[in-house]
Order: C-alpha cells, then sequence, then structure tokens
C-alpha cells in the first residue's frame, strides 16, 4: 500500500492484506487489538493513532512518524524503529522484549516502568522523556539527547552516558552503580546533590 491517506477512521476490524506501507498518513485512527505482525513501514506518517492492544511483533519502521500516538499493552516483540519520531507516544504495558532501535527522535514519550534492558540507544533524542521507574540497566546512552527528562527512581546500573546531554535533568533519586560517565557529567551529577566542585 503506498501514497495513502486515513483520517478518523475505526480499522480495529479491517484484514490488512498489504503489510508494506510506503509514504501513507493516518490521522486519530484505531487500530485497538489489530494485528499487524511483521508490518513494515517507510516514511509513513500515523498522528494521535490508538495502538492499545495491538499486535505489531516484529514489525520493521523506517524513517516513519508515530506521533502522539498510544500503545497502552502493545505487542511490539522483536520490532525494528529505524530513525523514527515517537514524539510524544505512550507506551504503558507494551511488550518491548527483543527490540531495536536506532537512531531517531523519542522525545517527550512515556517510557515508566518499561523493561529497556541492554538496549543500543547511542544517539537517541530523548528530551523530556519520562523515563520514571523504568529499568535501563548497560543501555548504550552514548551522545543520547536526554535533556530534561524524568530519571526518578530509573534503573541505570551499568548503563554508558558518555556524551550524552543530561540539561535539567535531576539524577539524585536514579540508581547508577556502575554508570559510566565522562568527567562534566560526573561534575553535574555531583552539582545535584548541591556539591561544589572547583
Amino acid at each position: 500500500m503506498e501514497d495513502k491517506t486515513f483520517e478518523d477512521q475505526n480499522l480495529e476490524r479491517k484484514t490488512w492484506q498489504d503489510l508494506e506501507w510506503i509514504q501513507c498518513r493516518f490521522v486519530r485512527c484505531s487500530f485497538k487489538g489489530v494485528r499487524l505482525s511483521e508490518l513494515i513501514t517507510k516514511s509513513c506518517e500515523f498522528e494521535e493513532c490508538d495502538f492499545t492492544g495491538a499486535g505489531l511483533p516484529s514489525s520493521r519502521n523506517r524513517s516513519t512518524g508515530f506521533l502522539n500516538c498510544k500503545f497502552i499493552n502493545a505487542d511490539l516483540f522483536g520490532a525494528k524503529f529505524d530513525n523514527c519520531r515517537m514524539i510524544g507516544s505512550s507506551f504503558d504495558g507494551a511488550n518491548f522484549a527483543a527490540l531495536t532501535i536506532s537512531a531517531g527522535d523519542w522525545s517527550f514519550v512515556n517510557l515508566r516502568y518499561q523493561e529497556l534492558d541492554g538496549l543500543d540507544l547511542k544517539k537517541i533524542r530523548m528530551k523530556g522523556a519520562d523515563l520514571a521507574g523504568a529499568s535501563l540497566k548497560k543501555c548504550d546512552l552514548r551522545d543520547a539527547l536526554l535533556d530534561q527528562a524524568s530519571l526518578f527512581q530509573t534503573k541505570l546500573q551499568g548503563a554508558d552516558f558518555r556524551g550524552a546531554s543530561l540539561d535539567e535533568v535531576d539524577l539524585r533519586n536514579a540508581e547508577l552503580k556502575g554508570a559510566r560517565m565522562d568527567i562534566s557529567q560526573a561534575i553535574h551529577f555531583a552539582q545535584c546533590f548541591g556539591i561544589t566542585v572547583e
């Protein structure tokens, strides 16, 4: 399917024969409970769409935008997001097992309490992301943009932050044992506790 537009449509019961979508646009559409195993999207746009309970296992998404979408309890097992824009989307209860993320913009997403251990998140934009209570143990966050992200009780043991931007990030309640930081980040960490570094 190529260059199609859907607006304000209930697509919950639609049977999709073609699972390769190119430059398609979906606005305020409902995909609740839809099974889209091995879906391929290229340069598509989903805006304010609802994927609650949907299945997108092993989907391949390239240069696609999911803007302010809901993935509540969605199955994203083995999904790949390559240079995608996920801005403002919510993933409460989503299955992120075996997920792959390459580049892209995940700013202002809700990833509270998600299990993201070991993910390669190098150079990912996550400005203002809500990562409270999430587990990112041993994640590669080098050169990521984490400005204004919420890291309250986030599990970051063994994560690599070197080169990451942490402007306006409060690290006091994050779990950071074994995390790797560069000198400027270590100074920022100390300042979060009111320590003066001279």
